[in-house]
C-alpha cells in the first residue's frame, strides 16, 4: 500500500531575477540567504548553494525583508504589510509574530532573535519638533524621527526600552536637510550584540556605531560620525554605513556605503567592507583589513559584510544602479582573493536586482521524514527517538492515551485513521505533476519530491513512498 506524505517544504517560484556566476573557486560551505527589492518585477526570497544554485525560492510579497538565519538559529523576516517580524522554523512553519509594544511601529531594518527567547528591535518616534530654533531656516512644524529600541521578552513583554531622544541630537547629522519638515536623522539599520552582551547599533544618517548598555541604556561609546570619540590612526571615517558586526575582543567589521568618502580620499566615492580594532582606554581605531572590490563598486545605499567561520568575509554591494549594474555578492579570503562572485542583472523584465543584505548559513529546511518528524502524525516531536526495536519512544505519546484511534506506521509515524494525508480528500483534479525546477514527470517516480498541481490552483508537495 502506498501512502502519501505531505513534506513541508517550499514550493519555488516560476520567475527568478536574472544572474550569473563570475567566480567560482572554492567558497565556503553553507548556503547563500537574499532577497531582491526595488520597484516592480519578481522580488522573491531565495536561498541558493554555494555554488550559486537554486534551493529555495518563493515570492513572499510584501514579507521577507531582512530573510536570514537569525541568532536562534530560525529564520526571521519582516512584514511590510501588518509591519511585524516573523519567526520560522526548519519545518517550513510560521512559529512566532512579533511586534512593537508600547504604541510603537516595528522598523524593517534588523531584528535579532536570541537564543534565550528574547527579541531585539527598533521602533521610530516621529515627534513635532521646532526646529526654527535650532537651525536656520528651519521649519516650526517640522516632525523629527527618534528611534527607539525594544528588548522582548519570550511573551513579547517589555524588558528594555531606550529611546534616543535622551542621547542624540538631532544636529548630531553632518549631511542631513535640517530645514525640511520631516527629518529622519538617525536612520538606524543595524543591531548586533557585542562580546559583553551590550548592545551595538548602525545609525546611518548620522554615520555612527554606537554601543550601549543593555541593563542602564547608557551610552558606552560612539564611534564615527559627527560625536566620534575614537582618533582613526590608518584609515578616513566611514560614512552611511551598514551592517555592524562584533568579532569579539573590540573587533568590529561594517559595510562602509562611502557616500561622503570623497571628502577624504580626494576620489570617487567608493564602497568597502571593513574592519576596525578599537581601542577602548587609548580610544583609538586601528583599521586592520578593507575589501575594496577590483572594479571600485559604489553601493550608495542598502548592502552588508558578514565574517564566515572560516575567515572568509560575504560582502554584499546591493546597490550598483549608478553603476549600471544590479548587485553584486563577493565572497573573499583573509588574502582578499575573490573565491566566489555572484552578479544580479540590472532591473529588465524582471524588475527588482537590489540586494539589501546577503548572509550565508549551514542551514537549510528539513526535508526528510524520520521517526515522528511528520507535521501530519499525531505524536509529531522533533525530539522523538527511536528504540532498538524499531518502535517509537517518548513520553506521553498521543498513540498510547484512550482518546485518539493512531496507530504506527513502518516509518515509526503515528498516523490517526481518519488522517487526510490520501489522495482520496482531493477536491480538484490532477493536472500534472512536476519535478522541483518546473519539468513534467511522466512516470511517478517513488522516493522523489514532486508537485501535484490541480485545477482549483491547488500545488501539493508530495513524496512517495512503498
Amino acid at each position: 500500500m502506498k501512502k502519501l506524505l505531505i513534506l513541508i517544504i517550499p514550493l519555488l517560484s516560476l520567475g527568478q531575477p536574472n544572474y550569473t556566476i563570475n567566480i567560482n573557486n572554492n567558497p565556503s560551505e553553507g548556503n547563500i540567504f537574499l532577497k531582491t527589492v526595488g520597484q516592480g518585477g519578481n522580488k522573491p526570497v531565495m536561498i541558493l548553494d554555494k555554488n550559486g544554485d537554486i534551493l529555495f525560492s518563493e515570492n513572499f510579497g510584501m514579507k521577507g525583508w531582512a530573510w536570514t538565519v537569525n541568532k536562534n538559529n530560525h529564520l526571521t523576516y519582516f512584514d511590510r504589510n501588518t509591519m511585524g517580524w516573523f519567526v520560522m522554523d526548519s519545518l517550513y512553519n510560521e512559529i512566532d509574530s512579533v511586534y512593537a509594544q508600547n504604541g510603537y511601529v516595528a522598523d524593517n531594518h534588523d531584528f535579532l532573535a536570541l537564543p534565550n527567547g528574547n527579541y531585539i528591535l527598533f521602533c521610530y518616534d516621529v515627534q513635532p519638533f521646532p526646529m526654527d530654533g535650532i537651525v536656520s531656516g528651519g521649519d516650526p512644524n517640522a516632525m523629527v524621527e527618534g528611534l527607539v529600541i525594544q528588548e522582548l521578552d519570550s511573551n513579547h513583554n517589555v524588558v528594555f526600552e531606550w529611546e534616543s531622544w535622551n542621547h542624540f541630537s538631532v544636529t548630531d547629522n553632518e549631511y542631513l536637510d535640517l530645514t525640511s519638515d520631516l527629518i529622519q536623522f538617525i536612520h538606524a539599520n543595524a543591531i548586533d550584540l557585542d562580546y559583553d552582551d551590550n548592545i551595538l547599533i548602525s545609525s546611518r544618517n548620522i554615520d555612527e556605531i554606537t554601543k550601549i548598555d543593555r541593563n542602564t541604556g547608557e551610552i558606552i561609546w560612539r564611534f564615527g560620525g559627527s560625536q566620534n570619540e575614537f582618533e582613526f590612526l590608518n584609515d578616513y571615517p566611514f560614512t552611511h554605513q551598514h551592517c555592524i558586526k562584533s568579532l569579539g575582543n573590540n573587533r568590529y567589521l561594517l559595510f562602509d556605503n562611502g557616500n561622503f568618502s570623497s571628502q577624504y580620499t580626494g576620489q570617487p566615492n567608493v564602497s568597502r567592507a571593513v574592519e576596525y580594532q578599537l581601542d577602548i582606554e587609548q580610544m583609538t581605531a586601528t583599521k586592520i583589513w578593507e575589501f575594496v572590490h577590483p572594479d571600485l563598486l559604489f553601493s550608495p545605499s542598502i548592502s552588508s559584510a558578514q565574517r564566515l567561520e572560516n575567515g572568509n568575509t560575504l560582502i554584499t554591494f546591493g546597490n550598483l544602479s549608478l553603476l549600471d549594474r544590479g548587485a553584486v555578492i563577493t565572497e573573499v579570503n583573509p588574502n582578499n582573493e575573490i573565491v566566489f562572485e555572484l552578479e544580479i542583472e540590472p532591473p529588465g523584465e524582471n524588475g527588482s536586482s537590489n540586494v539589501y543584505c546577503a548572509n550565508k548559513f549551514n542551514w537549510f529546511f528539513d526535508s526528510t521524514i524520520t521517526g515522528c518528524n511528520d507535521l501530519s502524525a499525531c505524536n509529531y516531536n522533533p525530539g522523538i527517538s527511536i528504540i532498538n526495536n524499531d518502535t517509537c519512544f517518548f513520553p506521553g505519546d498521543p498513540c498510547q492515551t484512550e482518546n485518539n484511534s493512531g496507530f504506527y506506521n513502518d516509518l515509526c509515524e503515528c498516523i490517526e485513521d481518519n488522517s487526510s494525508i490520501n489522495e482520496n480528500n482531493r477536491q480538484g483534479t490532477l493536472i500534472k505533476v512536476v519535478d522541483l525546477l518546473g519539468k513534467e514527470v511522466g512516470e511517478i517516480n517513488k522516493n522523489t519530491l514532486l508537485l501535484y498541481i490541480y485545477n482549483d490552483g491547488d500545488v501539493e508537495k508530495k513524496y512517495v513512498i512503498k
